[in-house]
């Protein structure tokens, strides 16, 4: 669990006079003010992206906001690691995103219990978010390289504790070897009645045996199957 209050409050309670002596550490209120700062921050990353992100506490305004961001630090080449609250991924749609993210190459690791919202980007901005239950209730961000340092050092020991997706995968689905064939097979090219066949069942059979790995993997389709499928066999 990573739980950044601790240096929250130590920011919360910086000397004014420490600002002055250019120690930049900026209070921001209100959806607007976080969501432009959070905008001048990504213009200005090249080189990685550090979050531990609370999805499920994003309103849909946010959430849009942050897989626009995402997608364009990924195509710019940004490496990104994203930690995230494992429960978020009971979420379909939250699903699906980290799937479509994932494919697209962030790293992504989930742990239970998360308790921060936070962005660090090219180890020299720091934003936290000073109420993890509302992401618009107010944030704070800082260039102070001591500051920085330290909320990247928590982020790191998480992320070492953290859970990989295919670990995550492995641990809720406890994939038989039947179901790693089914896999495998889902993931050729080919016809449904080609994979039955080589199966030995029939094609109803093949049917029933897909939808029940589907419902299991938490997926609709073959496309996310697979993404699934490549999450696990990589771990």
């Amino acid at each position: 669990m990573l739980n950044a209050e601790p240096l929250l409050n130590g920011i919360a309670t910086a000397p004014r006079e420490r600002r002055q002596e250019g120690v930049r550490i900026d209070r921001l209120s209100g959806t607007a003010e976080i969501r432009e700062q959070i905008e001048d921050l990504a213009f200005a990353t090249h080189r990685d992206v550090l979050a531990a992100l609370r999805l499920d506490r994003l309103t849909p305004a946010r959430f849009e906001l942050h897989e626009y961001l995402t997608l364009r630090w990924i195509r710019r080449g940004v490496a990104i690691r994203y930690l995230l609250d494992s429960a978020a991924l009971d979420d379909a749609s939250i699903r699906a995103y980290v799937r479509q993210i994932s494919a697209a190459g962030a790293e992504i690791r989930t742990a239970p219990g998360l308790q921060s919202n936070l962005l660090i980007c090219d180890n020299r901005s720091a934003l936290l978010y000073t109420n993890p239950e509302d992401p618009d209730d107010g944030a704070m961000v800082t260039t102070e390289a001591d500051l920085v340092a330290v909320v990247r050092g928590l982020f790191s020991q998480a992320w070492k504790q953290a859970t990989t997706l295919g670990q995550l995968a492995e641990v809720r689905l406890c994939l038989e070897p039947t179901d790693q064939q089914l896999i495998n097979l889902i993931l050729k090219p080919g016809k449904d009645l080609a994979r039955a066949r080589e199966l030995g069942v029939s094609l109803r059979t093949f049917h029933r045996r897909v939808a029940d790995l589907y419902e299991r993997l938490g997926v609709t389709s073959r496309t996310e199957a697979a993404l699934v499928a490549r999450e696990y066999m990589r771990a």
